[in-house]
């Protein structure tokens, strides 16, 4: 009988009838619905009169699939004692990213035991919405997670994961991915779910990191959800007016795959770079996560720890590998590590080039940035995969390579992977007109500023860290041309490197960006030549997020490999 009320409430909201809808409405919440305690079998929670609960409808918007759903609030139910509390699953996790996010910017470390609170908060939360989905078993129209509609589900699990947050036993994690599924069974076949929107919920589990046959389901049922819009081919089911490179054939099979969709897929890889690229729609993220913390709970409300509290043992390499003989492989400003994570978890030798020849599984790997929420994403991801070959520290580029000089093993190779560019000017003014106008206001002023991440004194140290070990090497990336011509001639004529010659190597280029077209006007140099590859030099798995970016946008990048000189 409610879901027949329900059901013609959302066909009377459809049609525009409000008047109907209101009346059903009234219906509705006259109802009292009674369970008798012979129902019900909860050992461990004393009940003493039957349990008695109104019904809630919720309506959805039609960008979530339209219509209603309803679930049983109770009225003196124990089980659901906190139904009403202000505690929320996607609330909760934008305060954890807002815990984190706000002590970052007064550069300390959240403490640990306050987000661990927040954390148990979420997991408590789950279990009671764990709870109301087995109600129902006796109500089967009952919302199986009221509050994580949509893509609800997938983008708290993206929050937290932000937020570093490595749960317990990946339940939160796991939950999660079995909410978005069941949500994908309810709206995702219906005509006003598109494809991107289901596909949007699978990438952000896998942005997250997210792993486990939990997510796994969800894969499935999004690939069973897109080969239905697949088939009906409508405009309104598949809507690809915002990006006409997606596959979704290929997606398909992806999904359907036990290893192939995940962080390192493209559209994965392309998702975190265009979050981590749109700077000022990601500021403004952060900026409200943060006011929702400090606003909720207060600035004060976590205790704070120094950014140099743990200098003293942070290089102490006995503790952060377990075998500190293992060969190295560094990648100075690591950023989100998804690079140090594919290569930690990649298959021996599976490179374009023979010049890189490393036995992936036999390495430690260590990754260095000052991006605090960069590393909080790198460690959290790296701990729920239990990589403990995979360590991540905030730090100044330069001292951390001063630091591996007393690492025991040797030194394979180091990564400067795209480091964020210098402004692109050619006078003064218009530095100055570029920032008035908000265009690379983010950027580091120039290349000789020393804001500039790659100084002459960084590929220094590098050369000399390589140079006291065996067979060490420099890999140099980069998709801005003069970037990449301006660290290659640092390394080769003030660093003490020299280029290793490509097979593959780079014949002719177009300068298809706006900041190409402007170097290559002025008289650069280009970045052609037996020291640049036209191949990749890592494997799939090692690509950065740009580095994909770039591919699938026809865009160029630029790579050196260095050695030091004899």
């Amino acid at each position: 009988e409610i879901d027949i009320l329900v059901r013609q409430r959302s066909e009377a909201r459809w049609d525009g009838d409000y008047n109907r809808a209101d009346e059903l409405r009234d219906v509705i919440d006259q109802i009292c619905v009674t369970i008798s305690l012979n129902q019900l079998q909860y050992s461990a929670i004393d009940l003493e009169n039957d349990l008695e609960y109104k019904i809630v409808t919720t309506d959805l918007p039609r960008s979530q699939g339209g219509g209603s759903t309803w679930e049983l609030q109770p009225i003196n139910n124990p089980l659901f004692n906190n139904a009403k509390s202000e505690d929320n699953v996607l609330q909760l996790a934008h305060a954890a990213l807002g815990m984190v996010v706000s002590t970052s910017e007064r550069g300390v470390d959240v403490n640990e035991e306050d987000l661990d609170r927040l954390v148990s908060r979420i997991e408590a939360r789950l279990q009671t919405l764990q709870q109301r989905k087995a109600m129902g078993t006796f109500f089967p129209g009952t919302a199986a997670a009221g509050e994580l509609h949509g893509r609800k589900a997938a983008d708290a699990a993206f929050w937290l994961s932000l937020a570093g947050v490595n749960a317990r036993d990946n339940f939160i994690y796991d939950e999660l991915a079995q909410v978005a599924s069941e949500e994908l069974l309810r709206f995702g076949s219906n005509k006003s779910c598109r494809a991107k929107d289901v596909l949007h919920i699978v990438e952000r589990f896998a942005m997250a990191g997210v792993t486990g046959s939990s997510v796994h389901q969800l894969y499935n049922v999004a690939a069973d959800c897109l080969e239905v819009k697949m088939m009906n081919n409508t405009s309104d089911s598949v809507d690809d007016s915002d990006d006409d490179s997606i596959d979704y054939n290929n997606i398909i099979k992806s999904l359907r795959g036990d290893v192939t969709f995940g962080l390192h897929s493209d559209r994965s890889l392309l998702g975190l770079w265009r979050f981590s690229t749109r700077q000022r729609k990601q500021r403004v993220f952060f900026e409200n996560a943060a006011k929702h913390f400090d606003g909720r709970y207060g600035k004060d409300a976590t205790r704070l720890h120094s950014i140099n509290d743990d200098k003293s043992d942070k290089y102490e390499w006995s503790k952060l590998f377990k075998d500190p003989t293992r060969p190295l492989v560094v990648d100075v400003g690591s950023g989100m590590g998804v690079s140090l994570l594919g290569l930690a978890t990649a298959a021996s030798g599976a490179t374009h080039e023979e010049e890189i020849q490393i036995d992936w599984n036999e390495c430690n790997f260590i990754g260095v940035d000052l991006s605090r929420l960069g590393i909080r994403f790198a460690r959290g991801v790296s701990k729920r995969w239990e990589l403990d070959n995979l360590k991540f520290v905030v730090d100044p580029a330069e001292e951390c390579i001063e630091r591996l000089s007393s690492y025991p093993g040797p030194i394979k190779l180091a990564m400067i992977q795209f480091p964020t560019p210098y402004r692109y000017t050619e006078e003064r003014e218009d530095v100055e007109a570029s920032v008035a106008q908000g265009y690379n206001a983010q950027l580091p002023e120039d290349s000789e500023s020393g804001c500039f991440m790659v100084t002459e004194k960084l590929l220094r140290l590098i050369q000399e860290v390589l140079s006291r070990k065996e067979d060490g090497k420099l890999l140099v990336q980069s998709n801005c041309e003069d970037v990449a011509v301006r660290m290659k001639n640092i390394a080769e004529t003030r660093a003490g490197f020299k280029s290793v010659e490509f097979t593959n190597s780079v014949t002719a280029l177009d300068a298809v960006t706006q900041r190409a077209q402007r170097w290559v006007a002025n008289g650069g140099d280009r970045a052609i030549g037996k020291s640049f590859s036209s191949l990749p030099l890592l494997p799939m798995v090692g690509r950065t997020e740009t580095e994909v970016a770039c591919s699938l946008d026809g865009k160029p990048v630029h790579r050196c490999l260095f050695v030091p000189r004899d």
